[in-house]
């Protein structure tokens, strides 16, 4: 839960400060990159706790797997 608000807080503060038309370096490139890399960071973090990147969604499938579990006991 503290990864989800440090990445919220980083990727509100990244969107505080972009302004794509400052003459800052800081505004108008190193911030929307900021924003580009916390969202991609949240969305991954909702994918983890989502439970995408676990074993047990692998099985199976749309395109084959061997669709059953461990066999028994």
């Amino acid at each position: 839960m503290k990864w989800l608000v440090f990445i919220l807080l980083c990727l509100l503060t990244s969107w505080h400060y972009t302004d794509l038309s400052a003459e800052s370096a800081w505004q108008n490139m190193l911030a929307p990159i900021g924003v580009f890399i916390f969202l991609i960071s949240l969305c991954l973090w909702l994918a983890v706790k989502a439970g995408f990147g676990s074993k047990a969604s692998r099985g199976g499938g749309f395109f084959g797997g061997d669709g059953g579990g461990d066999g028994g006991c």
